[in-house]
């Protein structure tokens, strides 16, 4: 790996941290120009996401003959995390391509535009804060510790998010046929990770759990709000995919950087 590449990709971090402001600013206009004439904004989240858990809890839990304070918080907390992910996700995978006339005419550190649009799906997520107070009132309060650990897990969700949105937004510059594979595979994800079923409710195998990333990313956070001990398999393979994966997007990025340019 040449070395010269690497201090050009180090840099390219440097700078993108220190321009904050920037990728901050545009996530937040981001979102003011998505709602451009929109008398709820960015709440018509907070109402979608309450009505479709309030259309799908009851009916899974009558699904699953289960009551509904024993089914709705775990389903509901589950699906508000895979939305973040699932947006975050998919939309990094335009995260480069979006802005090719910006990086042609002007010189930008290229992981700005990354974090741009994590911040936004961070702001996004913001607004669904009131259905995790809705569902936690309805079913228990989590102590300060739980709220502490939980927000811990939230925290290493977001780092994931980065490299993982570094390594689609890589990839699908260079190959466009991957954006759609990439919504196919989050697709699929949703039904075989532990979102609207769970584990501890149904028989599953524990296979299918235990190797599955995105079932890390959501009880991590789901599992201390819900007063429960993180599972140690989860934990692990969380804790694993965010050292693996920053070392191969790393080691993507310091390869591709010079060439991001050229593909959009």
């Amino acid at each position: 790996m040449n070395a010269s590449q690497a201090a050009l990709a180090w840099r390219d971090l440097v700078e993108s941290l220190n321009m904050y402001w920037f990728w901050m600013m545009l996530g937040w206009h981001d979102i003011k120009e998505h709602y451009r004439g929109s008398i709820l904004g960015p709440l018509w989240l907070t109402v979608t996401t309450v009505i479709f858990v309030g259309g799908l809890g009851p009916l899974y839990a009558k699904l699953f003959s289960l009551s509904l304070a024993e089914y709705l918080p775990g389903m509901a907390i589950g699906l508000t995390i895979w939305l973040f992910i699932n947006s975050t996700v998919n939309e990094c995978c335009s995260a480069f391509i979006a802005s090719a006339q910006t990086i042609k005419q002007i010189r930008l550190p290229r992981l700005a535009l990354l974090l741009r649009v994590i911040w936004k799906n961070l702001l996004t997520q913001a607004h669904v804060m009131p259905v995790y107070i809705g569902v936690l009132l309805f079913y228990r309060v989590p102590s300060a510790a739980e709220a502490a650990i939980a927000a811990l897990g939230f925290i290493i969700v977001c780092l994931n998010l980065i490299w993982i949105g570094l390594l689609v937004a890589i990839l699908c510059a260079r190959y466009r046929d991957i954006a759609p594979l990439v919504s196919s595979i989050m697709q699929i994800s949703f039904f075989v990770t532990p979102i609207i079923w769970s584990d501890n409710l149904q028989a599953m195998n524990s296979m299918i759990i235990n190797l599955n990333p995105f079932a890390a990313f959501i009880e991590i956070v789901r599992a201390p709000l819900l007063g429960e001990q993180i599972p140690v398999p989860l934990l692990a393979l969380a804790l694993s995919c965010l050292c693996g994966g920053y070392a191969l997007a790393a080691a993507l990025f310091i390869r591709c950087r010079k060439q991001i340019v050229y593909w959009v």
